[in-house]
């Protein structure tokens, strides 16, 4: 993960890497931020159990909290997933991924 001091926080584009996954398969991932904005946090708990990626994603499997420019905030919210949406998504991800096996 790179990391950034919370006071003067790094501003990051949509494009900014926050972090790179390596999976156990050898597969490799760059995560990027999605959003304009600040940098906040890092979720270090993470690096220690990476599970928390697959185990919580809504809570403490987070991987940054990013702050949006204020007058961005309501663009980027009205594009995001319900939770019923994103589950919806897993699992056609899933029955997909099931085909091919």
């Amino acid at each position: 993960l790179f990391r950034s001091p919370k006071r003067g926080a790094q501003f990051l584009t949509e494009f900014a890497p926050l972090c790179r996954i390596s999976c156990s398969d050898g597969e490799e991932y760059t995560i990027n931020s999605c959003i304009r904005g600040r940098l906040l946090e890092v979720n270090e708990n993470i690096l220690r159990n990476p599970a928390l990626l697959q185990q919580k994603p809504s809570t403490d499997g987070y991987i940054a909290v990013v702050l949006p420019k204020f007058e961005e905030s309501k663009t980027i919210t009205q594009d995001l997933l319900t939770q019923e949406e994103y589950e919806d998504v897993l699992s056609k991800r899933s029955d997909t991924m099931s085909d091919k096996s």
